[in-house]
């Protein structure tokens, strides 16, 4: 079951609450008995690997751009310049 944080507003107790996910349990504080709201946390990820988007391509595997070779990235005032 996932922990959920919740926060009393009343006498600022901040506790864990183990419930199920499609549960929406009235959370009262278990100090002051006054309802308690639950609080969002950003969920810990770990990226595992050698790289992350540009790299993603591996090490010495990402095609580099030749001397003199223009972008294929351009905008199109650039190419109405020409």
């Amino acid at each position: 079951m996932p922990v959920y944080d919740y926060h009393c507003d009343a006498c600022g107790h901040t506790f864990e609450v183990f419930h199920g996910v499609d549960e929406r349990p009235e959370v009262r504080c278990d100090r002051c008995g006054q309802p308690a709201r639950k609080l969002f946390r950003p969920v810990p990820i770990i990226f595992k690997g050698s790289g992350w988007h540009v790299t993603d391509y591996g090490r010495g595997s990402y095609p580099k751009k030749r001397e003199g070779e223009k972008s294929e990235t351009s905008t199109k005032s650039e190419e109405g310049e020409e």
